[in-house]
């Protein structure tokens, strides 16, 4: 008979975890002193001295060891990512508005020390379209990203993390597939394969009819963006333009662009991805516990996927050595199933497996004769555990969630059974360990907790609504009977354009089930519709399917090094070194930084021994160019060079979640064109693109700057050039061509005509006049002018600014005699200012009447909504343009508990 384990659980010290928010520098030292303690107690604790070379390491010796590890893995301070979104697919010229939930990765807490995250959209070609860094504000983090409005429809990619994330597996970070219309063309268009080697894509109008003689072309590309093939063809009878693809090791991962020249002269571009053109299918067996045991009757699960990622529905037979069946199986979820063995000694099976046509021999795992397997079966508030096979003398049962560890248990050969009560435990995955007397797992088993989840009431004032209504939305949650409070984020969409998959990730599957698995888990929405016996076993196939990943468990005694690459961010820094001419270290150095941006912030310290520096201290927004100068001790300019470390440099993106294959896609088009129907046409103004001749002309004179105007050379430089100390903030006003405003600069065109100028050093905007009394005359190697003949005066004073403004004065800075600089200008990129959503208020006759479409698809988003202590909120917003209004409401959070919540409902 086994014992009853009793929940010790190790909790975290508070003062410690008080101290560690004070500042970086604090937790760094911190953070490396308790490597040391651990290290050193880690290897006394290994002496043969301490634990005897004649006796074995005692049961209190091994739980000490074992709570080491945990308590190493507690100091690391992992952490989670979620963000919420207000709709679960967008349009071009749309915007995504998120609430980011970042939480301690243990204890699923918001005491995290990240004061900043990264918010990034790829497309299917792994090409970073647009990135933010938010900056946690009062509460938490909120922002959004705007989609252009000439970005092709597709699918795409939304990344997020934090800069201490980067030392982790990247596979935990946030990651979700989002699709993206357009709608500017109304084309439709469909992908068929034939049997010689070719993608078919078919255009049509919105009503289906093909789009026949149309100019048509495409470029093939494989992974790494190399051309493989282009062509250009007028579109068949059927609208039809036929692509040759290559072999299928070339084809994955590669994609054609296409474009489609309309009768109006549109051209239309998409991007397509090819599927290989022979399907296929892989299966894995893994028996319970993780190993084969000869001569008991044992559960093996499998799981079966196509080679998209997608579930495979699969059915096969087990065959022994001899080719007889012993098991059959047929997949019961999602490719998942499991079926009953009784493994023989010196025996060999293997399984032959069917997926509609194709068919897959796959050898089951060896049988080792002193293997061990962990096998249980979960109960209301109990789990029963068993070990099958040879139990190792000096063993143990270990049992956490999320690196919190509750117990260390000694299970001898002669007692392989127990029962661990677990109604004290949190929700979440269970990981049970079985390790040797030195600490190295020989089976293991996860299994999940559920808990009751939290009960809400959403109700509206009205039982309908007409256009532009007033809603009230009264929100009542608790759990066991008890309110609870916290900050949640909900948004209300219109129910007639917006359909949310409830099935998909959202936080509570993903803080408590995906993030802390290994691979794809298809539909993880599926498993918290309900607490029904056939779910939760399913869900328990999920456990026997999928690996732990948050951190490695391969040897409890000796957690894998931990030496992390990058800071916390408790704030925003710049780093770097100083070097001299001759390539040494610059001790002592004075460094300063100074950004080119109205706000003019300014950082300085000195290089340490070793040449480095680190200024702390800065707050800027957007992207934001830095000068960074440095002068000796003496404050005078030395011979020297400067580096600035770039933070985060290379971070390659891999999508961790397979994309839509064309029968999904198709599954969801309804949803998505109701949706670009409702979204109104994107608005082009900008600025036009203007192509520009530009010529650089060497100064003839080697001390004094040389001007370039439009292939003119303006030589009467040489009046101003004694004047080597002065300001570029005074010079370039003398300069020929240059036009003096006052506050601001022009350029006169060769038509005559001045136009404001935007200023550039060494390629890089800056934001204001002042920002160049820093430099001298004497510090240019030479300016030029671009300057159109005509061009569109700027939409707005801020025009002057974006990257493709036409009219620009270029000052390029000199190098020293030993072709080196004294300075550095450095891009990096600063947070994003905070947003607010806009609701429109319908509370008087003039609004209510007001002629401008309201064809809001989010009819409100409040990412910080306040839950009080009596566990009630409230929200109120304006209907849209709709007769009928139906709502549909996602409420997703943590209450000051820690629990996870989310709901979704639809009021008519």
């Amino acid at each position: 008979m086994g014992g009853l384990i009793f929940i010790i659980n190790n909790r975290r010290n508070p003062k410690i975890r008080k101290k560690d928010k004070e500042n970086n520098l604090d937790f760094n030292r911190y953070f490396i002193m308790k490597k040391i303690v651990l290290y050193i107690l880690l290897m006394l604790g290994s002496s043969p001295f301490l634990k005897g070379e004649n006796g074995p390491m005692s049961q209190n010796e091994q739980q000490d060891r074992i709570f080491s590890f945990f308590s190493d893995i507690e100091s690391r301070h992992e952490e989670k990512l979620w963000l919420h979104l207000d709709k679960p697919y967008y349009a071009a010229g749309d915007t995504i508005r998120f609430r980011a939930y970042l939480s301690d990765a243990m204890t699923l807490c918001p005491d995290t020390l990240s004061n900043f995250i990264y918010v990034d959209l790829f497309d299917r070609r792994n090409k970073l379209i647009s990135s933010k860094k938010i900056k946690r504000d009062s509460v938490g983090f909120a922002n959004n990203l705007y989609i252009s409005d000439t970005l092709s429809a597709g699918e795409y990619t939304l990344q997020a993390y934090t800069g201490w994330m980067l030392n982790f597996d990247p596979s935990c970070f946030f990651q979700k597939n989002i699709l993206i219309g357009r709608t500017a063309s109304d084309i439709r268009t469909d992908i068929t394969y034939t049997d010689k080697d070719m993608m078919v894509i078919r255009f049509s109008d919105k009503s289906g009819s093909p789009l026949f003689g149309n100019e048509a072309s495409y470029e093939l590309f494989d992974r790494n963006g190399k051309q493989l093939s282009s062509g250009q063809q007028p579109t068949s009878p059927s609208g039809a333009l036929f692509v040759t693809l290559p072999t299928d090791s070339t084809l994955n991962g590669a994609y054609a662009e296409t474009r489609l020249k309309l009768g109006n002269g549109t051209l239309y571009k998409r991007t397509f991805f090819p599927e290989p053109r022979t399907a296929s299918f892989d299966i894995q067996f893994l028996p319970e516990g993780g190993n084969l045991v000869p001569g008991t009757p044992q559960i093996v699960a499998f799981k079966a996927v196509q080679s998209n990622g997608y579930p495979a529905e699969v059915r096969g037979a087990i065959l022994n050595s001899a080719g007889d069946t012993v098991a059959r199986f047929s997949s019961e979820h999602d490719g998942m199933g499991i079926f009953l063995l009784t493994p023989q000694s010196a025996e060999t099976y293997r399984a032959v497996t069917f997926c509609d046509t194709l068919s897959v021999s796959t050898p089951l795992p060896s049988i080792h004769e002193n293997a061990c397997a962990l096998t249980v079966t979960q109960s209301e508030n109990n789990l029963r555990y068993r070990v099958l096979g040879t139990i190792p003398e000096g063993s143990v049962l270990v049992a956490h969630t999320r690196g919190l560890c509750h117990f260390v248990h000694s299970v001898p050969p002669n007692n392989p059974e127990g029962l661990i009560k677990t109604d004290s435990l949190p929700e979440g995955i269970l990981h049970l360990l079985l390790a040797d007397s030195s600490g190295i797992p020989k089976t293991e088993r996860l299994v999940y907790l559920s808990r009751p989840q939290e009960q809400w009431q959403v109700t509206q004032d009205k039982p309908s609504y007409g256009k532009r209504e007033k809603v009230r939305i009264d929100i009542t949650v608790g759990k066991g009977g008890q309110p609870l409070e916290g900050t949640f984020s909900v948004s209300v969409t219109d129910a007639n354009t917006v359909k949310t998959d409830s099935l998909s990730d959202n936080i509570r599957t993903n803080l408590l089930l995906t993030s802390d698995l290994k691979g794809y888990i298809h539909n993880p929405g599926y498993y918290f519709l309900d607490d029904s016996p056939a779910r939760r076993h399913y869900l328990d196939l999920v456990m026997m399917t999928h690996g732990w990943r948050r951190f490695k468990t391969d040897d409890l005694f000796h957690p894998e090094p931990f030496t992390p690459k990058h800071y916390i961010e408790r704030g925003q820094y710049i780093s770097g070194y100083v070097s001299t001419a001759g390539g040494k270290v610059a001790k002592q150095a004075s460094v300063t930084a100074f950004a080119f941006n109205k706000d003019n912030v300014v950082g300085s310290t000195v290089t340490d021994s070793m040449g480095r520096f680190l200024i702390e201290g800065l707050d800027f927004q957007d992207s934001t160019v830095f000068f960074i100068s440095s002068k000796n001790k003496r404050g005078g300019r030395i011979p020297c060079e400067v580096k600035a470390d770039k933070l985060y440099s290379g971070l390659k993106f891999k999508p961790l979640h397979p994309f839509f294959t064309e029968d999904s896609l198709r599954s969801r088009s309804d949803d998505l064109q109701r949706y670009l129907a409702s979204f109104p046409k994107p608005n082009n103004d900008g600025l036009g693109e203007y192509e520009l001749e530009e010529v650089t002309v060497t100064a003839k004179d080697p001390n004094r700057p040389a001007v370039a105007i439009y292939k003119k050379i303006i030589d009467d430089t040489a009046r101003i050039a004694k004047f080597g100390s002065m300001s570029l903030e005074h010079y370039i006003k003398f300069l020929p061509g240059v036009v003096n405003n006052g506050d601001w600069i022009s350029l006169r065109s060769p038509s005559g005509f001045s136009y404001p100028a935007q200023i550039r050093i060494d390629n890089e905007i800056i934001y204001g006049m002042a920002q160049l009394y820093r430099f001298f005359a004497k510090e240019v190697d030479y300016f030029k002018l671009e300057v159109p003949s005509i061009m569109n005066p700027p939409l707005t004073p801020r025009a002057i600014f974006w990257d493709n403004y036409p009219c620009r004065l270029h000052i390029f800075l000199r190098e020293d005699v030993n072709g080196i600089r004294n300075f550095v200008v450095y891009r990096t990129n600063g947070y994003a200012k905070h947003t607010e959503f806009y609701h429109p208020v319908y509370d008087t006759p003039e609004r209510l009447a007001n002629k401008t479409p309201d064809r809001r698809t989010t009819l409100y988003w409040e990412p910080y909504l306040r839950i009080g202590d009596d566990g009630k909120g409230t929200i109120e917003f304006y209907t849209n343009d709709k007769d009928k209004s139906r709502l549909e409401v996602v409420i997703e959070g943590i209450a000051t508990d820690g629990s996870v919540c989310r709901t979704l409902q639809r009021l008519e």
